[in-house]
């Protein structure tokens, strides 16, 4: 997975009072699923999706198609909620951004938006390919969520997870896995990378080392920040490739 997409993931806990959204631990005890994003603001995002500044990230990603820009649906992409780490009875997940699929002449891309500290939708990044799209294709109505550190996607179907994607194979297997052997899961990869600990105090959690490079390889935890790390997203937004298989 790309530094920046980790990035994302560490900046972006996208909670706003605009959104109405609540990505702790609180907003859905005892619950496996996230709290959805309301169509409303999926609408939203794909208004964010064919901005100006998001025409301007595609024309960088594709700048040889001659063809106008179209926008194909936009979905929200959820990621492993730290919490959920911790404490079982937590929602797996937690919404990351929503990614609008755009067809640039023979380029497929996605556009990644989320709401700024405000709950304005924002163009954030654009990426080659359609992972998201795939994914949402091969989850079969099943709730699509990302565990980023090791580049896994799976499909949530009430208490069951399913592998989407190779790396999530290798993670948990071929055959769907229950919410809880999941959590013992992610406990053993992350219960000593959260905030407090001392990989943490060391600068290191999320993949960060504030004296070094990116790390794309340690299975560390990326912890969201707050709302307004949104705008750091706006400010910093550039455009990343990445292989269309995921």
């Amino acid at each position: 997975m790309g530094g920046f997409k980790q990035f994302l993931f560490r900046s972006a806990a996208v909670l706003t009072a605009g959104l109405g959204l609540t990505l702790t631990t609180a907003a859905v005890a005892h619950a496996a699923g996230p709290q959805p994003v309301p169509a409303s603001e999926l609408s939203k995002a794909t208004s964010a999706a064919g901005s100006p500044t998001a025409l301007g990230l595609l024309s960088k990603a594709a700048p040889a198609a001659k063809a106008a820009t179209k926008l194909a649906d936009t979905r929200p992409v959820y990621a492993l909620n730290p919490a959920f780490v911790r404490d079982a009875s937590a929602p797996v997940a937690t919404f990351w951004y929503a990614a609008t699929t755009a067809t640039r002449g023979t380029e497929r891309l996605t556009v990644y938006t989320a709401p700024d500290a405000k709950g304005t939708w924002q163009a954030v990044n654009v990426a080659t390919g359609d992972t998201e799209a795939r994914m949402f294709t091969a989850a079969r109505g099943g709730l699509v969520f990302t565990e980023p550190q090791i580049g896994a996607w799976y499909a949530l179907t009430g208490d069951r997870i399913r592998p989407l994607n190779q790396s999530a194979t290798q993670s948990i297997g071929t055959a769907p896995i229950t919410v809880a052997a999941y959590q013992e899961l992610v406990a053993t990869r992350y219960a000593d990378k959260l905030p407090g600990s001392a990989y943490s105090d060391n600068g290191t959690a999320g993949g960060y080392d504030t004296t070094a490079a990116v790390s794309t390889t340690n299975h560390n935890l990326a912890v969201p920040a707050t709302a307004a790390g949104i705008a750091l997203l706006v400010a910093t937004a550039f455009v990343i490739r990445r292989r269309r298989t995921a």
